[in-house]
């Protein structure tokens, strides 16, 4: 049985949208005491309870609690099926302040973070816990996909957002470009066990192509640690799931179409996995819509093979880093490298006319021609 929401808020990097049926029922949950006021006030559409969330009666003893805030420069919500709006709301404040807790880790912004201190002085020492396995991990990713995902990217990104914009590339842009592309290679982050430092002036990183995945990981750590089992974490293009061990629960995830974003493209079938989608068609640096948010680091410009790329993965650093890692993939190689750690994958062609996926993929709706 699939149940869900739907959300209206999008951020810059990918769509979903999430397909919701009411009469869907978690009859395996035990029955615990709910609260009066508040089941009652959800029998009626709706209640807008206290700390923010929102609860909706979904059937006789299932209730929908959701909040939803900015994260991450991201429109960002958390919802829980449940049968106790009380405990559902506490987990949720709890994953919250286990996110932005995170989140003051892993940001580049604010002179103080401990991203901003390695940018500046090209070493950190007693790194926080979580920004270690950031970085090992995208150094694995790294690795993984011969430098296609690379957090030293920065330099070219930091560029891009210099310009004014939308610019039409001049001559020394593309020099200026060049130069700092040369810069990109993530060999030269030397990470220890509690320092990490850069073996070469002039570099800096930013963790924006993984750090909302693990973000959200750390969300759905926490619920599950207050004993939540049936919940999604929707962070714009990232999004991850649990539901339970029941194999008939999941989640309806729609693929936001990339050439009209009022209309579905797909419908994936999600269940205690991560998707994560990047696309080239919110925000551009370019005139030409040439330049955005995803780099190649090979040719310090965006890489044009994709509209929209789709990865589902265990985690959400993985669907998140390896979205971004994909968008600088021919199919081919782009098949071979997700086969090699079992994710499955979706990607529409920059013209938007052809569509490709892996075969594993559970696609419930939408044409893709399986490679």
């Amino acid at each position: 049985m699939p149940w869900g929401f739907r959300n209206g808020n999008r951020a810059r990097e990918g769509d979903i949208v999430l397909d919701c049926n009411p009469r869907s029922a978690l009859v395996s949950l035990p029955r615990r005491k709910l609260l009066k006021t508040a089941a009652g006030l959800a029998a009626m559409g709706g209640l807008l309870a206290g700390g923010g969330w929102v609860v909706t009666r979904r059937h006789r003893n299932l209730f929908e609690v959701r909040r939803e805030q900015t994260l991450m420069q991201t429109s960002v919500s958390i919802t829980c099926l449940a049968d106790d709006v009380e405990a559902a709301g506490a987990a949720i404040e709890a994953a919250w302040r286990q996110m932005s807790a995170v989140v003051a880790v892993l940001t580049r912004f604010g002179a103080d973070s401990p991203v901003a201190r390695l940018n500046r002085d090209g070493y950190l020492s007693q790194m926080p816990p979580h920004l270690r396995t950031v970085l090992q991990r995208s150094l694995a990713i790294s690795a993984l996909t011969d430098g296609d995902f690379d957090i030293s990217v920065l330099p070219v990104l930091a560029y891009f957002e210099s310009m004014r914009q939308p610019a039409s590339l001049t001559a020394r842009d593309r020099s200026n470009i060049e130069l700092r592309d040369r810069l990109i290679d993530y060999r030269r982050i030397a990470l220890g066990e509690q320092d990490v430092r850069f073996t070469h002036p002039g570099m800096s990183v930013t963790l924006d192509g993984l750090a909302k995945g693990y973000v959200i990981d750390q969300g759905i750590a926490a619920l599950k640690a207050s004993g939540i089992e049936y919940a999604l974490i929707d962070a714009g293009g990232d999004i991850r799931s649990i539901a339970g061990v029941d194999p008939d629960r999941h989640w309806n995830v729609g693929i936001v179409d990339p050439k009209d974003a009022n209309k579905v493209a797909a419908v994936i079938r999600l269940r205690n996995a991560a998707l994560g989608t990047s696309g080239n068609y919110r925000i551009f640096y370019s005139t030409d819509k040439t330049l955005f948010h995803v780099i190649d680091p090979h040719t310090g410009y965006s890489p044009l093979n994709y509209a929209s790329v789709t990865v589902m993965a265990d985690t959400s650093v993985d669907a998140d880093a390896m979205s971004v890692a994909a968008a600088s993939m021919p199919v081919p190689r782009l098949k071979e490298v997700m086969a090699t750690q079992n994710h499955q994958w979706l990607v529409f062609s920059r013209d938007c006319r052809s569509s490709w996926r892996s075969r594993d993929l559970p696609q419930i709706s939408g044409q893709a021609q399986v490679v």
